[in-house]
Order: C-alpha cells, then structure tokens, then sequence
C-alpha cells in the first residue's frame, strides 16, 4: 500500500504569532511507557514552557506512547522550540535513568482554525487519558495539564 506524502507548510508558518498548533511527539519504539521518574523529568520540562516565553503553553498531556500539546509561537518558532525541547526532554529523561532515544524523529502538527476548533482541540488533550481508560477523572492522570488550572498563568 502507498502512503500519500505528507504536506509540508512553509517554515514562516511555524512562526506566525497568530497561530496555534497542536503538536504530538511519539517517544522511540522501544520506550514502552516512562518510569515514573522518566515521566516526571519529562513533564518537568514540559511545564517550564509555561514561563520560558519560547512557545505560549495552552495544553499538555504526556501518554505512555506521545505527547500532546498545544502552543502558540513566542521567540521561537514552532520548528525551533520543539528541536530544543526535544534535546532538553532527553537529557532531563537521562538524568532520572533513562537510556537510550526517547523521541522519534519529527512530529505531527496541526493548526487550530478558530475559537471552537481551539477549544476542542484543548478538551481532546486533556480528556485523552480517560478516553484511553488511564485514568477515571482528567487531574487523576499526573502528566495532563491545561491553562485554565493555574489561575496565576491563565492566557486568553
């Protein structure tokens, strides 16, 4: 079966301050699922985004096999942030005893095309862990997180 190729937006794209993306990142095909510690590191780094000012953080969700979330770009573009979240995620993994890759090359992304799109995209991310029947509740799943939750950090 052949695969269609996939469309590549112009890079300037990735940089549009206007635009929200919803990225996934798949870990390597032999992490089946992090550690606690390996998780923790990871969603660690995710988090930092929050006030690192590379990418606006509106959503995350950390599962056994990807990463979701939800940014829009700030001082980096899309492309740019994600490589060096990548390299970071990796060496804070390998801090807490991880060995190995932990990412696979490249990610899928997807544009929010206006406020309801955006919202679902945001209920997608945070309900995923319930959906694949991880967790009962979203906040009883330790690696999900959305903007509305922190009050001090709340973005329009």
């Amino acid at each position: 079966m052949r695969y269609p190729q996939r469309i590549r937006l112009p890079h300037e794209t990735y940089a549009n301050r206007e635009s929200v993306f919803h990225l996934v990142v798949a870990t390597h095909p032999e992490v089946a699922g992090p550690s606690k510690s390996v998780g923790d590191a990871v969603w660690q780094s995710v988090l930092e985004q929050r006030t690192r000012g590379s990418v606006e953080l509106f959503a995350a969700c950390l599962m056994p096999d990807h990463l979701h979330m939800v940014v829009r770009p700030q001082s980096d573009d899309i492309l740019r942030f994600l490589n060096a979240w990548k390299s970071w995620s990796t060496t804070c993994a390998r801090r807490a005893g991880h060995s190995g890759s932990l990412w696979q090359p490249g990610m899928w992304d997807r544009t929010c095309r206006g406020r309801t799109d955006f919202e679902n995209v945001l209920r997608y991310v945070v309900t995923n862990p319930v959906a694949a029947e991880l967790a009962e509740a979203e906040r009883d799943w330790p690696w999900v997180w959305a903007y509305w939750w922190d009050e001090g950090l709340a973005t329009e």
